[in-house]
């Protein structure tokens, strides 16, 4: 089984993926940074955070394998 990503590794993805869906206006209208939605929407931070954890468990597994 591929290692877990840390809280740290999850929340430092998390950051740059939603500043680039904010650039890139993937979100529209959504407009808050991801420091705001953790302030701010406890369940929303939570399940984007699930969503960057998927993530970074599929790239390590494809690295665990290479």
């Amino acid at each position: 089984m591929a290692s877990r990503p840390t809280q740290q590794e999850i929340e430092a993805a998390a950051r740059v993926l939603n500043d680039l869906g904010l650039r890139h206006h993937w979100w529209d209208p959504y407009r808050k940074s991801y420091d705001e939605l953790a302030a701010t929407d406890a369940v929303g931070k939570e399940e984007f955070d699930a969503i960057v954890e998927a993530v970074l468990v599929a790239a390590y597994a494809v690295r665990a394998h290479s």
